[in-house]
């Protein structure tokens, strides 16, 4: 298995960018700013992907700590209805993060 360059001082940027790095991510969260507590379907309509597609994605966002969920995981039954809002406290803690490891801030 191919081993992965990392530079130097590299390792800050490397949370961010596994819990961004990916545009349907970034949509998701881009999605669910603009108009919170929104359900996966509305979700996926808006990005016009599948929403099996953005499933593992919301669930991923929201283990994070970027999407906050109501009801949240722990107390959610099968089949209830979820819907969804940014964490803009982790987001913006994240996106200075990532700031800081490339030298804009």
């Amino acid at each position: 298995m191919p081993r992965y360059a990392r530079p130097v001082d590299g390792e800050g940027a490397e949370g961010p960018l596994a819990v961004l790095g990916n545009m349907v991510k970034a949509g998701i969260i881009r999605q669910v700013r603009r108009t919170p507590n929104v359900g996966r379907k509305a979700i996926a309509d808006a990005l016009e992907v599948a929403p099996t597609t953005i499933v593992p994605y919301l669930g991923e966002l929201e283990a994070a700590g970027l999407l906050l969920a109501d009801p949240p995981k722990a107390e959610r039954k099968r089949g209830e209805w979820v819907v969804y809002r940014v964490n803009d406290e982790a987001v913006t803690e994240l996106y200075l993060r990532l700031g800081q490891e490339i030298g804009e801030i």
